[in-house]
């Protein structure tokens, strides 16, 4: 007596793997879709004629011999300008980067406080590692950025070299 083929197991066995690849192929691709990647550059020539523009904005930094240094204090960061030819009490864009992950990223406009000091409150949820500090003049003059890992308890000097 025959039997029906969907009552055979081998039958199903052999279903199997081509439906788990197309179920794991389309999933891949929803993830993907939902989860793409910040760092990825669609023109790179245009990307690399910017670095050179950002170049002189660190080399004006250099040239004025400005240097910051860079202490955190509960939830706060401190800047103080230690050395260089800036206006007295200038505001200036202070931006911390993750290295990896864009969605973490804070930029902020930061005047001077009566001892000269710039303070960013950060965020709580601020994940530990390798982060990029640059702070900027707020006419976009010049420019000192270092790479720093957080958390930190020591004084951390940003002066671009």
């Amino acid at each position: 007596m025959k039997t029906s083929w969907y009552r055979e197991p081998w039958a199903w066995f052999i279903f199997f793997f081509p439906a788990l690849a197309v179920t794991g192929g389309i999933a891949t691709y929803i993830i993907f879709n939902n989860n793409a990647p910040s760092m990825v550059s669609d023109d790179y020539y245009k990307d690399g004629k910017k670095i050179n523009q950002d170049l002189s904005k660190y080399n004006e930094a250099r040239n004025r011999n400005i240097a910051f240094d860079l202490v955190l204090e509960d939830g706060i960061a401190i800047f103080n300008l230690i050395s260089g030819d800036t206006p007295k009490n200038q505001a200036v864009k202070i931006s911390f980067f993750h290295v990896t992950l864009a969605k973490y990223d804070l930029e902020q406009l930061a005047t001077a406080s009566a001892d000269g000091k710039y303070r960013i409150p950060l965020p709580k949820d601020m994940i530990d590692g390798k982060w990029r500090v640059r702070i900027e003049s707020f006419d976009s003059v010049w420019r000192v950025q270092e790479y720093v890992t957080f958390p930190s308890d020591v004084i951390i000097q940003l002066d671009g070299e």
